[in-house]
């Protein structure tokens, strides 16, 4: 009993001090995780280098080291200045002035303006409004005079929609101005009079619908006519985003500093990782309580995970990101090529969409925004055949048929792992996936070699202790069977029986099964005089 309250009692000191080590590491795991994914991909070039360095682990980790600074740390950090500088650039030199002037331009040349939006927009705003209060369990403020101003912007509307009918527009007013007068004439706070907003809400959605030309071009044309409070709630964080950088001057170098340390401890991590990852791995042998074989495998996953899955990501992204700023370089957009790349980089990591998720409505932009069609419909072309085409090019050449994961699950995975983790999660998400898979295996694999070793035993007539570790199936001591001296009824001797056939061996010179004598036990004998007779 002393026993068992002394091994509790370990088992929760050991619990809080993995909580208290945890929350002093919390902030390094990911600095940590990205060093072992490098350690992971470039273990080859470590390899290398040691064979080339006799044999020098710490020259040889040394010299790796420096050439992943070089080769990707490096550029790393400068498309991430660049790509910040240039968004800087743009949030800072995007102004209100210069949205509206553009969507004005864009609704005259494609024929998007809304010559009554005041009105329309005036009745859109009231009732959404009134309904938001309904929603929200308070009472809507709306009055008699309120709900006539309404009739009246209806009234003007229809008065205009009647000069314009011969340009094809047709709405029924009927049914909206009969709502509106129910609901001046009902009050308020009555069950009425919600049922009436509802009706006046869902009436004006159709009416407006219709009057804008049905339901496509009614989207686009409320998109293209946003009105002035909608267009500072969207562009008001970038217009005021300099002043707000100068203003939070002290929180951008803490953020610097962080920065700086967590690239200190990925490289720090990267080199002894190199340098000590052997040692490293039987440590962690020794002090897990998990058999050899299993962490042996789960590190074996890592390994193959790290190269096959996030190695085939990475380079895929990373290659999808270069090739997306040649093309916007080409396209015209040379002064947000590093900011493009960047985010062609990291969204060419999510399944199904990829990189088109950028460079679609980059085209989309030109077109509509800029009006160069050349540049739109070329960079259309050389996204799906060149930017897009690279991925499935890449990742099969990575892969090599090593991917087990499901397309679905790798979806989920990397969505879930955004959220939950950030960008950051892109890796960890299917890395927790094929873990979890690998789990499971270890599991089923103990399940069965119990059910194994339980049959074996109930065969003899063993029964293993509950929660009792159980040995290998080499282990297990084959079947006997016991010879009983009929007149005494005692056993006389205990044989094994044949794994293959049984109780009944086939008899030596034909096929037929005949029930094999009792075995006789011979007594042991003396080689030596077995020499002395052959003399």
């Amino acid at each position: 009993m002393a026993r068992l309250v002394s091994f509790v009692v370990l088992l929760v000191i050991l619990i809080l001090i993995a909580l208290l080590f945890f929350r002093v590491m919390e902030s390094f795991l990911l600095p940590v995780f990205l060093a072992a994914l490098l350690g992971v991909v470039f273990q080859p070039l470590y390899r290398w280098t040691v064979a080339h360095c006799r044999n020098q682990r710490y020259v040889a980790a040394t010299l790796t080291t420096l050439m992943v600074l070089i080769t990707v740390l490096a550029p790393a950090a400068l498309v991430l200045t660049l790509a910040g500088a240039q968004g800087l650039s743009l949030a800072t030199q995007l102004q209100g002035t210069d949205v509206r002037k553009k969507l004005d331009e864009l609704r005259s040349e494609y024929s998007l303006d809304i010559p009554i939006r005041d009105d329309l927009q005036g009745i859109d705003f009231k009732l959404k409004a009134w309904r938001d209060q309904l929603r929200n369990g308070e009472t809507p403020k709306y009055s008699e005079v309120s709900v006539e101003n309404l009739i009246t912007r209806v009234e003007r509307i229809e008065a205009w929609r009647k000069q314009a009918i011969e340009a094809g527009v047709h709405a029924n007013p009927i049914p909206l101005l009969a709502q509106l007068e129910i609901l001046r004439k009902v009050e308020s706070e009555s069950p009425q009079g919600d049922d009436a907003l509802l009706a006046a809400v869902a009436e004006f959605r159709i009416y407006k619908r219709d009057l804008l030309g049905g339901a496509f071009l009614s989207v686009v044309k409320e998109v293209v006519n946003p009105t002035d409070e909608q267009i500072e709630k969207l562009f008001g964080p970038s217009f005021a985003i300099g002043s707000k950088l100068y203003s939070y001057g002290g929180e951008t170098l803490i953020i610097l500093g962080k920065l700086l340390i967590g690239t200190i401890i990925i490289i720090a991590t990267l080199f002894f990782l190199f340098a000590e990852g052997s040692r490293m791995l039987d440590a962690a042998i020794r002090l897990s309580p998990l058999e050899e074989r299993y962490v042996r495998e789960l590190v074996s996953e890592f390994d193959r995970v790290c190269r096959a899955v996030v190695a085939a990501t990475l380079l895929s992204a990373v290659a999808q990101g270069i090739l997306a700023g040649i093309g916007f370089y080409f396209a015209g957009l040379e002064h947000s090529v590093a900011l493009l790349m960047l985010l062609t980089m990291v969204l060419a990591m999510v399944p199904f969409t990829g990189a088109a998720s950028v460079w679609v409505p980059v085209c989309v932009y030109l077109y509509m925004y800029k009006g160069d069609t050349t540049a739109a419909v070329g960079l259309a072309v050389y996204g799906t055949l060149i930017i897009s085409g690279a991925d499935n090019l890449i990742k099969p050449l990575v892969l090599h048929g090593q991917s087990n994961l499901h397309p679905l699950l790798a979806l989920l995975s990397v969505i879930g792992g955004l959220q939950q983790l950030g960008p950051i999660g892109i890796l960890v998400g299917p890395m927790v996936v094929v873990f979890l898979q690998t789990l499971l295996k270890i599991l089923q694999r103990e399940l069965m070699t119990m059910d194994r070793l339980a049959a074996a035993a109930a065969a003899i007539g063993v029964q293993l202790p509950l929660g009792q570790r159980a040995p290998p199936t080499s282990a297990v001591p084959a079947a006997t069977e016991t010879v009983v001296d009929p007149t005494t009824g005692l056993p006389v001797d205990a044989k094994p029986m044949d794994s293959t056939y049984g109780e009944n061996p086939p008899a030596s010179g034909n096929g037929s099964h005949q029930p094999s004598p009792p075995a006789v036990q011979s007594p042991p004998t003396n080689p030596n005089l077995k020499r002395k007779k052959k003399r």
